[in-house]
């Protein structure tokens, strides 16, 4: 038994190797196969692929006002675009001749339409270029393509290899025109910009990758300030190519993540309605008051005891959906060219961008600062006329020919009376010519306030070593040149003079010529760069120099109604993770400077801001809101000096604030060609103040 136990081992062993001989036998032969028939094939197979990080774009985060409501999103829309190395690869196919057919078929939809083939073609392959260390990731040539040019492409897809038709987030305005100039707009980024970018995210404590050429950058507005935030991280496909760079293998995939939600202080009703408002003032004055220039404009809404900016609106209106994609020539000239009269164009924000001559409404720094300095008091009366002051002629006189009488610091704002504010304005700048512009930059005129959206202007608060400052150097070296150019003159008739009666002649020339030089630039220096009488009246009510914008005059009002508090304007609330709700940024309230104006004084002066509105220029602007308390100043800005075109063309300017008790909103409002402020810019506020009055209750 345990023999035949024995012998049947035997066998199956021995079957067991013979199994495993064949076995290894078929191993062996496919491995010979592999490493020594084919060895060098699949060698050079796998030296020609190659490993790929693709980007796929992260959709940008939304911008939506203090109540969530969209500002601007990201749409999934779709996009033309080429993959050079696809194309290159294309057997039979010229890539030049695929790109002219290309431009064929997009001619007409591409930036105005009346480009030739040729030229379509020609900023195809130029936006190519500007790619041609990143080839292997397909560009983009188009944006939000319609239905009827996708069935195009889609039909002649065979001939035109490495073009395709993909969907890519597309931001979107659904909004338009309404804080357009807040939002800005969405552009590739340039190779000039590219630096300043990647030196942002250095800053914020990323690396320098964070921007490449090709992604898309916020180009102004919040869309460039909070970029780092609304950009999202783009996600990332590893792929597999061959050595004709065609797609071999997907392999990992590292999916978008998308950008910050950016909550502003904007309010879009508010916003809303100031816009329609101011559309319909300036549609008004050219239509019905024959002011053909009328045109542009801007109003600010800001909260007094924060800085938050609830409504901020430039005119002409910007429409961010008329700059994605491609932008026709006449669209960019109308946004960033020169227009007629050399105004800049649509995208300029007058609102905090443009300065202009406040007019009437810098009267309250005149009032300050001589209430400060104890050069008047609230009560005391100055006579309204020009015996009231030591330079009667360099004076500005009164819009209204009929003297008031003698007046006080209440009527004298609230009937806006130039001849009282002149009087003020002498004596304090006769005790320091420097008063007036300090009092003015304490309340942020003449300088930037740091509101969070690029391009701020500070403006100008003159003062006369700013004067001098500015245009003293400039006569001196004209001075100098003119010398200079005498004395050669004179040195070459010299030595042209043969005779004693030429070289007198001469001699007496150079006297003469010298003495006219200097003569001339003495006069030119005491007017042109030291500071006159004329220049410390036209300082006093709002005229001269003085240029503020309309975010600095509604902050300026704001100051003077919250206890002298200076804050920091600003536009964005908070920023928080849209998968989270997690709030990443929180903008809080920030205090600039407290203004060394007493309490009292402060109040003396809000007192005479509500008699505009109770007894004065402003009464009337305010009837259709019931229960409306608060104060104003309207402002009538003359554009040119006497004698000019621009002395019978006026600015409209206006500033408010309500209610009385416990302020809390403040506004401004430059109006061109607005001629008054109460009909203009008042107009403007009017609607404004009503629109806030109705979401808050405080209607009676």
């Amino acid at each position: 038994m345990e023999e035949k136990e024995r012998s049947s081992l035997k066998v199956k062993l021995f079957l067991l190797g013979i199994a495993i001989f064949l076995v290894f036998s078929v191993l062996v032969s496919r491995l010979w196969n592999l490493q020594i028939a084919k060895g060098s094939e699949y060698v050079a197979e796998a030296k020609g692929n190659t490993f790929r990080y693709v980007s796929i774009p992260a959709p940008r985060g939304d911008i939506v006002d203090d109540k969530g409501r969209i500002f601007v999103t990201s749409l999934p829309q779709f996009a033309i675009t080429l993959d050079w190395l696809d194309l290159q690869s294309a057997k039979g196919m010229d890539p030049k001749q695929v790109v002219k057919t290309l431009a064929g078929y997009i001619q007409h939809y591409w930036g105005n339409g009346k480009e030739s083939v040729d030229m379509v073609a020609e900023d195809i392959m130029a936006k190519v270029q500007m790619h041609q260390f990143q080839r292997y990731e397909p560009v983009v040539l188009m944006e939000n393509i319609p239905l009827q040019l996708r069935a195009v492409l889609a039909e002649h897809q065979q001939e035109l290899p490495g073009i395709s038709v993909e969907p890519r987030p597309f931001r979107y305005y659904p909004m338009q025109t309404v804080a357009g100039h807040i939002l800005g707009y969405v552009r590739e980024v340039t190779s000039s910009e590219l630096k300043g970018f990647q030196d942002r995210a250095v800053q914020a404590g990323l690396s320098s990758d964070t921007y490449e050429s090709g992604d898309l950058v916020g180009q102004m507005g919040v869309e460039n300030s909070y970029d780092l935030y609304l950009r999202g991280q783009d996600g990332v496909q590893l792929m597999e190519v061959d050595n004709q760079a065609r797609p071999v293998d997907r392999l990992t995939r590292q999916d978008p993540v998308v950008g910050k939600t950016v909550q502003l202080t904007i309010d879009a009703d508010l916003q809303k309605t100031v816009s329609d408002a101011l559309d319909s003032v300036i549609a008004n004055l050219q239509k019905n008051e024959g002011q053909a220039k009328a045109g542009e404009g801007s109003a600010v809404l800001i909260d007094v005891k924060t800085g938050k900016v609830l409504a901020m609106v430039s005119r002409p209106a910007m429409n961010p959906n008329d700059l994605t994609g491609n932008i026709p020539d006449d669209v960019y000239q109308r946004y960033f060219g020169s227009q007629p009269g050399g105004t800049p164009g649509v995208a300029w924000d007058r609102a905090f961008q443009s300065v202009y001559a406040p007019g009437s409404t810098f009267k309250m720094i005149t009032a300050m600062a001589a209430l400060q300095d104890g050069k008047v008091g609230p009560f005391e009366t100055i006579y309204d006329g020009p015996s009231s002051l030591s330079h009667p002629k360099s004076s500005v006189g009164d819009w209204n020919a009929a003297s008031f009488g003698r007046v006080n610091l209440f009527m004298g704002l609230g009937e806006s009376i130039n001849y009282y504010f002149e009087a003020l304005g002498e004596r304090v700048m006769a005790a320091n010519p420097e008063r007036l512009a300090q009092v003015a930059r304490e309340f942020g005129l003449g300088r930037v306030s740091g509101i969070d959206i690029p391009g701020e202007s500070s403006g100008t608060a003159p003062s006369a070593t700013w004067k001098l400052q500015l245009n003293g150097p400039r006569l001196e070296k004209a001075r100098d040149q003119q010398l200079e150019q005498a004395q050669q003159k004179y040195n070459d008739m010299m030595a042209k003079a043969t005779t004693a009666s030429q070289r007198q002649a001469a001699q007496n020339w150079y006297a003469q010529e010298k003495a006219k030089i200097m003569f001339n630039f003495n006069q030119n220096y005491k007017y042109g760069a030291e500071w006159q009488w004329y220049d410390t009246y036209n300082t006093s009510i709002g005229q001269g120099d003085n240029k503020y914008s309309a975010l600095q005059l509604a902050n300026y009002v704001a100051t003077i109604v919250n206890g002298g508090h200076h804050m920091k304007p600003y536009l964005v609330d908070k920023v928080t993770d849209p998968n989270t709700g997690k709030v990443v940024l929180q903008n809080n309230p920030s205090e600039l400077n407290q203004v060394d104006i007493s309490p009292q004084n402060l109040d003396y002066v809000k007192q005479a801001m509500r008699q505009v509105v109770t007894a004065g220029t402003g009464v009337g602007v305010f009837k259709d809101i019931p229960g409306f308390t608060g104060g104003a100043k309207t402002g009538t800005a003359q554009l040119g000096s006497r004698g000019t075109t621009g002395a019978e063309e006026y600015n409209g300017v206006f500033v408010a604030f309500t209610p009385y008790d416990n302020p809390q909103i403040a506004f401004a409002a430059v109006v061109g060609y607005g001629i008054h402020g109460n009909s203009s810019g008042g107009q403007v506020a009017a609607a404004a103040f009503k629109e806030y009055y109705q979401e808050h209750g405080m209607m009676k």
